[in-house]
């Protein structure tokens, strides 16, 4: 009886951080119109290079405004996923579950991604607070990765080994 409340209150804690983590990175990632981004530099990955990559890969792709982490290269959203969603009952809006979409910011050099990682992970922790959820930054950290001049993250939570392959495997 008590391990069955315990798992229970368990799950129900990992879902409010699941939807936690999605309204954040929602936040995030202001959705606008916006032509392609310059280059990072002749040693930094382009939003161009990258985009043209992902979409042979059979990904869709967009390109973005983002207002809180802007990247002098440009803002990029990936499609993870192609699959359809059925409705879950025990969402507390109804609705299905989230697309699965990875959000790139093209910096101008190494420095500027981890500047954008740091605002990113203080955004995200002041966005936990205000629902009055505790998450540290070495948490928040799990779910964001920079490889050279391009800082990514998740909607949906941390990305998974193969997702993060499926992203740095066309970071050009």
């Amino acid at each position: 009886m008590v391990m069955g409340t315990v798992k229970k209150v368990t799950g129900t804690v990992k879902k409010m951080i699941q939807r936690a983590l999605m309204v954040c990175a929602g936040a995030l990632a202001v959705i606008g119109a916006a032509g392609c981004g310059g280059g990072g530099g002749s040693h930094g990955f382009t939003l161009s290079a990258t985009r043209s990559c992902l979409t042979k890969a059979g990904f869709q792709t967009s390109v973005l405004k983002n207002s809180y982490l802007p990247g002098t290269g440009g803002n990029l959203r990936v499609r993870l996923t192609n699959t359809v969603h059925l409705l879950d009952p025990t969402a507390p809006s109804g609705g299905g579950a989230q697309d699965e979409y990875v959000f790139l910011v093209f910096a101008k050099d190494v420095p500027a991604a981890l500047a954008t990682e740091k605002k990113a992970v203080a955004l995200a922790l002041q966005s936990f607070q205000s629902r009055g959820l505790l998450m540290t930054s070495a948490a928040v950290k799990k779910g964001v990765a920079v490889s050279e001049n391009v800082f990514y993250y998740s909607a949906a939570g941390p990305l998974n080994k193969d997702e993060r392959t499926k992203v740095a495997s066309c970071l050009r």
